[in-house]
Protein backbone atom coordinates (compact mmCIF):
# COMPACT_ATOMS: atom_id res chain seq x y z
CA UNK A 1 0.00 0.00 0.00
CA UNK A 2 1.35 3.42 -0.93
CA UNK A 3 2.10 5.89 1.85
CA UNK A 4 1.39 8.82 -0.47
CA UNK A 5 -1.82 10.59 0.56
CA UNK A 6 -4.56 10.72 -2.03
CA UNK A 7 -4.59 13.88 -4.11
CA UNK A 8 -7.65 16.09 -4.63
CA UNK A 9 -9.38 15.33 -7.90
CA UNK A 10 -8.44 17.80 -10.63
CA UNK A 11 -10.31 18.85 -13.74
CA UNK A 12 -13.34 20.81 -14.83
CA UNK A 13 -15.99 18.26 -13.80
CA UNK A 14 -14.99 18.08 -10.10
CA UNK A 15 -14.63 21.88 -10.06
CA UNK A 16 -18.16 22.30 -11.41
CA UNK A 17 -19.75 19.55 -9.33
CA UNK A 18 -18.07 20.21 -5.99
CA UNK A 19 -17.51 23.97 -6.04
CA UNK A 20 -19.13 26.12 -8.71
CA UNK A 21 -22.56 24.48 -9.02
CA UNK A 22 -23.20 24.27 -5.24
CA UNK A 23 -22.08 27.90 -4.88
CA UNK A 24 -24.34 28.96 -7.76
CA UNK A 25 -27.27 27.08 -6.21
CA UNK A 26 -26.77 28.84 -2.86
CA UNK A 27 -26.43 32.21 -4.64
CA UNK A 28 -29.63 31.78 -6.66
CA UNK A 29 -31.62 30.33 -3.74
CA UNK A 30 -30.58 33.19 -1.44
CA UNK A 31 -31.71 35.79 -3.97
CA UNK A 32 -34.94 33.93 -4.80
CA UNK A 33 -35.98 33.33 -1.18
CA UNK A 34 -35.11 36.88 -0.19
CA UNK A 35 -37.09 38.24 -3.14
CA UNK A 36 -40.06 36.09 -2.15
CA UNK A 37 -39.82 37.60 1.35
CA UNK A 38 -39.82 41.13 -0.09
CA UNK A 39 -36.14 41.86 0.57
CA UNK A 40 -34.33 43.88 -2.08
CA UNK A 41 -31.48 42.14 -3.86
CA UNK A 42 -29.10 44.96 -2.95
CA UNK A 43 -29.65 44.26 0.75
CA UNK A 44 -28.85 40.60 0.23
CA UNK A 45 -25.71 41.24 -1.82
CA UNK A 46 -24.08 43.96 0.24
CA UNK A 47 -22.18 43.47 3.48
CA UNK A 48 -24.25 44.17 6.61
CA UNK A 49 -21.74 46.67 8.01
CA UNK A 50 -21.75 48.50 4.68
CA UNK A 51 -25.55 48.57 4.52
CA UNK A 52 -25.98 49.76 8.12
CA UNK A 53 -22.90 52.00 8.02
CA UNK A 54 -21.62 50.59 11.29
CA UNK A 55 -17.98 51.09 12.37
CA UNK A 56 -15.59 48.13 12.33
CA UNK A 57 -15.90 47.29 16.01
CA UNK A 58 -19.67 46.73 16.01
CA UNK A 59 -20.28 43.00 16.25
CA UNK A 60 -16.54 42.28 15.97
CA UNK A 61 -16.40 39.49 18.55
CA UNK A 62 -19.53 37.87 17.15
CA UNK A 63 -18.03 37.93 13.66
CA UNK A 64 -14.79 36.42 14.95
CA UNK A 65 -16.84 33.73 16.69
CA UNK A 66 -18.51 32.83 13.38
CA UNK A 67 -15.09 32.48 11.79
CA UNK A 68 -13.89 30.19 14.57
CA UNK A 69 -16.99 27.97 14.25
CA UNK A 70 -16.51 27.75 10.48
CA UNK A 71 -12.79 27.06 10.88
CA UNK A 72 -13.59 24.13 13.19
CA UNK A 73 -16.07 22.75 10.66
CA UNK A 74 -13.65 23.18 7.77
CA UNK A 75 -10.76 21.51 9.61
CA UNK A 76 -12.90 18.55 10.67
CA UNK A 77 -14.36 18.03 7.18
CA UNK A 78 -10.92 18.40 5.59
CA UNK A 79 -9.46 15.87 7.99
CA UNK A 80 -12.23 13.39 7.21
CA UNK A 81 -12.59 13.80 3.45
CA UNK A 82 -9.30 14.99 1.98
CA UNK A 83 -7.28 11.83 2.54
CA UNK A 84 -4.34 13.93 3.73
CA UNK A 85 -4.63 12.91 7.39
CA UNK A 86 -5.18 9.23 6.67
CA UNK A 87 -8.27 9.20 8.87
CA UNK A 88 -10.48 6.16 8.38
CA UNK A 89 -13.11 4.16 10.19
CA UNK A 90 -14.19 5.62 13.53
CA UNK A 91 -11.65 8.45 13.24
CA UNK A 92 -13.25 9.54 9.99
CA UNK A 93 -16.75 9.23 11.47
CA UNK A 94 -15.77 11.39 14.43
CA UNK A 95 -14.38 14.11 12.17
CA UNK A 96 -17.47 14.06 9.95
CA UNK A 97 -19.78 14.37 12.96
CA UNK A 98 -17.61 17.14 14.38
CA UNK A 99 -17.67 19.02 11.09
CA UNK A 100 -21.44 18.77 10.80
CA UNK A 101 -21.98 19.74 14.44
CA UNK A 102 -19.62 22.72 14.14
CA UNK A 103 -21.41 23.85 10.97
CA UNK A 104 -24.78 23.66 12.72
CA UNK A 105 -23.43 25.69 15.65
CA UNK A 106 -22.06 28.28 13.23
CA UNK A 107 -25.39 28.61 11.40
CA UNK A 108 -27.26 28.87 14.69
CA UNK A 109 -24.91 31.59 15.91
CA UNK A 110 -24.98 33.51 12.61
CA UNK A 111 -28.73 33.42 12.01
CA UNK A 112 -29.91 33.25 15.65
CA UNK A 113 -31.88 30.07 15.07
CA UNK A 114 -32.22 29.53 18.84
CA UNK A 115 -33.68 33.01 19.37
CA UNK A 116 -35.93 33.48 16.36
CA UNK A 117 -36.97 30.21 14.79
CA UNK A 118 -36.48 26.98 16.73
CA UNK A 119 -36.29 27.85 20.41
CA UNK A 120 -33.32 28.04 22.75
CA UNK A 121 -34.44 25.31 25.16
CA UNK A 122 -34.86 22.68 22.45
CA UNK A 123 -31.64 23.52 20.61
CA UNK A 124 -29.49 23.80 23.73
CA UNK A 125 -30.82 20.47 25.01
CA UNK A 126 -30.12 18.92 21.60
CA UNK A 127 -26.56 20.28 21.65
CA UNK A 128 -25.94 18.92 25.14
CA UNK A 129 -27.26 15.46 24.22
CA UNK A 130 -25.17 15.42 21.05
CA UNK A 131 -21.99 16.44 22.88
CA UNK A 132 -22.50 13.76 25.56
CA UNK A 133 -23.35 11.13 22.91
CA UNK A 134 -20.25 12.09 20.94
CA UNK A 135 -18.08 11.73 24.04
CA UNK A 136 -19.63 8.37 24.98
CA UNK A 137 -19.56 6.85 21.50
CA UNK A 138 -15.95 7.87 20.94
CA UNK A 139 -14.83 7.66 24.56
CA UNK A 140 -11.56 6.01 23.60
CA UNK A 141 -10.81 8.40 20.73
CA UNK A 142 -11.71 11.77 22.23
CA UNK A 143 -9.24 11.54 25.16
CA UNK A 144 -6.49 10.31 22.84
CA UNK A 145 -7.07 13.13 20.36
CA UNK A 146 -7.41 15.96 22.87
CA UNK A 147 -9.93 15.17 25.57
CA UNK A 148 -8.98 18.12 27.78
CA UNK A 149 -9.71 20.58 24.98
CA UNK A 150 -13.10 18.93 24.35
CA UNK A 151 -14.10 19.04 28.03
CA UNK A 152 -12.94 22.65 28.45
CA UNK A 153 -14.88 23.67 25.33
CA UNK A 154 -18.06 21.95 26.52
CA UNK A 155 -17.68 23.42 30.04
CA UNK A 156 -17.17 26.98 28.77
CA UNK A 157 -19.97 26.81 26.21
CA UNK A 158 -22.25 25.17 28.76
CA UNK A 159 -21.39 27.88 31.28
CA UNK A 160 -22.33 30.51 28.71
CA UNK A 161 -25.72 28.85 28.14
CA UNK A 162 -26.39 28.59 31.88
CA UNK A 163 -25.52 32.25 32.45
CA UNK A 164 -27.80 33.23 29.56
CA UNK A 165 -30.68 31.28 31.07
CA UNK A 166 -30.14 32.60 34.62
CA UNK A 167 -29.05 36.17 33.94
CA UNK A 168 -32.32 37.71 35.16
CA UNK A 169 -32.12 35.78 38.45
CA UNK A 170 -28.49 36.65 39.20
CA UNK A 171 -27.71 39.54 41.60
CA UNK A 172 -25.54 41.32 39.04
CA UNK A 173 -26.17 43.91 36.40
CA UNK A 174 -27.04 42.80 32.86
CA UNK A 175 -23.83 44.22 31.40
CA UNK A 176 -21.63 42.38 33.90
CA UNK A 177 -23.35 39.06 33.23
CA UNK A 178 -23.17 39.68 29.49
CA UNK A 179 -19.43 40.26 29.65
CA UNK A 180 -18.83 36.97 31.46
CA UNK A 181 -21.34 35.03 29.34
CA UNK A 182 -19.91 36.19 26.02
CA UNK A 183 -16.38 35.68 27.34
CA UNK A 184 -17.17 32.06 28.21
CA UNK A 185 -18.70 31.59 24.78
CA UNK A 186 -15.76 33.07 22.87
CA UNK A 187 -13.20 31.08 24.84
CA UNK A 188 -15.33 27.97 24.43
CA UNK A 189 -15.42 28.36 20.65
CA UNK A 190 -11.63 28.77 20.62
CA UNK A 191 -11.22 25.55 22.66
CA UNK A 192 -13.69 23.79 20.34
CA UNK A 193 -11.65 24.81 17.30
CA UNK A 194 -8.44 23.66 19.01
CA UNK A 195 -9.93 20.24 19.75
CA UNK A 196 -10.91 19.62 16.12
CA UNK A 197 -7.49 20.79 14.99
CA UNK A 198 -6.00 18.24 17.39
CA UNK A 199 -8.46 15.57 16.19
CA UNK A 200 -7.60 16.13 12.53
CA UNK A 201 -3.85 16.26 13.20
CA UNK A 202 -3.91 13.17 15.40
CA UNK A 203 -6.11 11.03 13.14
CA UNK A 204 -3.14 9.91 11.04
CA UNK A 205 -1.17 8.80 14.09
CA UNK A 206 -4.08 6.88 15.62
CA UNK A 207 -5.06 5.28 12.31
CA UNK A 208 -1.52 3.98 11.93
CA UNK A 209 -1.69 2.48 15.44
CA UNK A 210 -5.27 1.23 15.92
Amino acid sequence: MSDTPSQPRAGLVPLLRLALLPALLVYVLALWLSGAAGIEAELVLRDLAQTCKYPLGVGLLSNLGYLLWMAAAAIAFFGALSGVTGARGRHCQLLLLGGGFSLLLALDDMFLLHDRYIGATFLYALYAVFAVALLLRYRSLVPALGGLSFLVAVALLGGSVILDALQEALPFGYNAVQLVEEGFKFLGIAAWLFFWWQAAAGASRLSANP
